[in-house]
Order: structure tokens, then sequence, then C-alpha cells
């Protein structure tokens, strides 16, 4: 036996089926409902008509006068009937086997209501109602749409036998020129051979001595053979002219349509490629930043090691003035000891011992004092060479 949720799922299921296939089917669907179907090609202007247009919708109209290209016939071509029936058929098929079961699980036995609120049997007859109507409104819409396909067939018909009528028109009036041609060039012929008679009438006349009046009736038969020649050439300039009109519109048609496709074609290609300059914009932008980056990276480096540099400098300076102090000092204390030496010779050989200490103090200063003045050369050397280096390393590239 089925369960009362069993057959309430089911009960759902076929209630979702039938009310999907109504909003598809109903005229007034919402927006997002699945009614992208077109009959005859027709937009959503006439989707609630079914598809069907006005003759004055089209380039000619139904009953319109004028020619028809072939393309025409391409969007006027709709679904076989047979194809739309037995769609129509299936779907009313799977609403009538819905309706089946639920008459079957009202015959189940089930288990007794609560006393509160509807039966369950009630709600199955009034959605069994419910779905009855919507089959007939289902089935009074398919009939509709059957007879719409119809009409739809009967005026494709109608403009098809049109556009045979015109082409067998157009195909009339081309073996009408092509006669009119042979015509022509029969009259041309004509007309020499009667040039040749006036020319040997001529030369009978100037014969006969019957030039004046020859002449006068040579003027008038070229008046009228010109006349002649003058009203033909127009009635063909004239059907020619109107026969070129008629494939100039076509032709108008057939390039406005084929214009149409190429700027959408266009439009798309532009975009295409403004979305990979756009691309190509932000990648450059992102390598551009990558290098002034570096380049600040590099820059703030080289500023670091400039201000080290310059502190060096500075700590640089400061020692060799001491040291510069120093050798100042030294060389006064050798001066001094220079000097006492110098007098010390001048002095007797008695006084000579007192300040020997003095001199050897002296003479052993002397050797410290190069020694310093070496390390003072050799310092700024290495400074020297320091500063170039730098300044090769500020150089740009």
């Amino acid at each position: 036996m089925m369960s009362e949720k069993t057959r309430q799922g089911k009960f759902t299921t076929a209630k979702k089926k039938l009310k999907e296939y109504w909003q598809r089917k109903s005229p007034g669907v919402p927006a997002g409902a699945n009614r992208k179907k077109k009959i005859n090609g027709s937009g959503p202007d006439t989707a609630a008509s079914g598809g069907y247009r006005s003759p004055g919708d089209s380039a000619t109209g139904v009953y319109g006068e004028g020619p028809v290209s072939s393309t025409n016939l391409k969007d006027l071509q709709v679904p076989t009937l047979k194809e739309e029936k037995k769609r129509e058929i299936h779907r009313v098929q799977k609403l009538g086997r819905s309706l089946f079961k639920l008459k079957h699980q009202r015959t189940e036995p089930r288990a007794p209501d609560s006393p509160g609120g509807p039966s369950e049997v009630e709600q199955l007859q009034d959605e069994t109602k419910h779905l009855r109507k919507e089959l007939e409104s289902l089935e009074r819409q398919l009939q509709a749409e059957v007879e719409n396909n119809q009409m739809l067939s009967l005026l494709n018909r109608r403009q098809e036998e049109r556009i045979r009528e015109q082409e067998e028109r157009i195909r009339e009036q081309e073996e009408k020129l092509h006669e009119q041609e042979e015509r022509l060039s029969g009259q041309e012929e004509r007309i020499c051979e009667q040039e040749k008679r006036i020319h040997e009438q001529d030369e009978r006349i100037w014969e006969q001595e019957w030039l004046p009046e020859q002449e006068r009736l040579l003027e008038e038969v070229k008046k009228l053979l010109e006349q002649e020649r003058w009203e033909e050439e127009e009635e063909k300039l004239l059907e020619h002219e109107r026969l070129l009109h008629q494939v100039q519109k076509l032709l108008e048609e057939e390039r406005l349509r084929g214009q149409d496709e190429r700027l959408r074609e266009q439009e798309r290609l532009l975009e295409q490629v403004e979305k990979l300059l756009e691309r190509d914009r932000q990648q450059e932008e992102q390598k551009r930043l990558l290098e002034e980056e570096q380049l600040l990276d590099q820059v703030e480096e080289l500023l670091e090691q400039e201000r080290l540099r310059e502190q060096d400098q500075r700590l640089w300076e400061q020692e060799t003035l001491r040291e510069l102090e120093r050798l100042r000092e030294l060389e006064r204390m050798l001066e001094l000891g220079w000097e006492a030496l110098y007098e010390q010779q001048a002095e007797p050989h008695s006084s000579f011992e007192e300040p020997n200490n003095e001199n050897k103090s002296a003479l052993q200063l002397e050797p410290q004092v190069k020694e310093l003045k070496t390390l003072g050369e050799l310092k700024d050397t290495e400074h020297l060479e320091a500063t170039s280096q730098q300044k090769q390393q500020l150089k740009p590239g």
C-alpha cells in the first residue's frame, strides 16, 4: 500500500510539471520563463499572436506587389506541424497519466483523517478539478495554436505562389525583351536593306533626272525610319530601366543585410581588441610599477651607500686632522730636538753629555714621523679609490 507521503510527493511533482507547462504556454509569462522558441522568426512583439504578422510588416507583404528575394523564403519557413502536434500530444498524454494516477490514489484505502481541516479526499478532488480545468484550457490553447499554425502555413503557401507568379512574370518579361531584341536586329537588317535600295534608287534617280523628288522621298523615309527606331529604343530603355530598378532594389536589400552582419562582426571584434589592449595596458602598467619599485630600491641603496661613504669621509677627515695635529706636534718636537743637537754640537764636549738623552729621543721620533706620513699617504690613496668607485656606481646604466 502506498504511504501518504509518497502519494503527496507524486501529486506535488505532477502539479509542478503542469504548472511549468502552463507557464511556458500561457501568453503572459513572467520574465525568466522558458519561452525562447519562436515561430516563423517572430520576435517578442508577435509571441502572443503565435508568430503571425500583418502583410505590411514584411518587405513586400503577403499580398503586396514587388519582387521578393530567395533569402526571404528562408525567413518565412516554419517548423512542421507534425512535430509540433507530436510534442503537444505527448505533453497532454503526460498530464492524462498524472490525472489517472491521482484517480487511482483516491481509490486506495488510507488512514482516517483528523477531525480538524479538510480531508485528503477533498483535497485530491479539488486538485483534480483544478487539473481538469487547466487541461481543458491547455487543450483550447493547443487548438488555437494549431489553427494559428495552419493559418501561417496557408499564408506561406500563398506567398510562395505569389513569388512563383512574380518569377514567372519576370521570365516572361525577359523573353519579351529577347524577342524585342530579335525584332530590333531584324529591323536593323531591313533598314540596311532599305538604305541599299534607297541608294540604288538614288542612282537611278540621278540617271532619270528625278533627283529633287527622290531626295524628298528619301528624307521622308529616313525621318519615318528614324522616328520608328527612336520609339523602339525608348520602349526598350524604359523596360530596361524598370527591370534594372527592380534588380537594384533586391541588391540593395541584400547589401543592407550583409552590411548589418558585417557591422555586428566588426563590433564583436572591436570589443575583443579593446579587451586585449586593456589587458596589455594593465600588464605594461604592472611591469612599469615593478621597474619603478626596483629603481627606487636601487636609488635608496645608492643613497644609503653615499650616506655611509660621507660618514666614513667625515670620520676619516677627523682622524686625518688628529693625525696631522700629532704630526705637527712631532715635527715641532723634532725641530726642537735638532736645534738642541746643533747647539750641543756647538758647545764643548763636557756639556754634550747632558742633552744626550734629548737627542736620542729626537732620533727615535724621526722614524715614527716618517711612518705616520706614509700611513697618511696610504689613507689618502684608499679614500680616492673608494670615491671613484662610488661615482661609477652612481652613473646611470
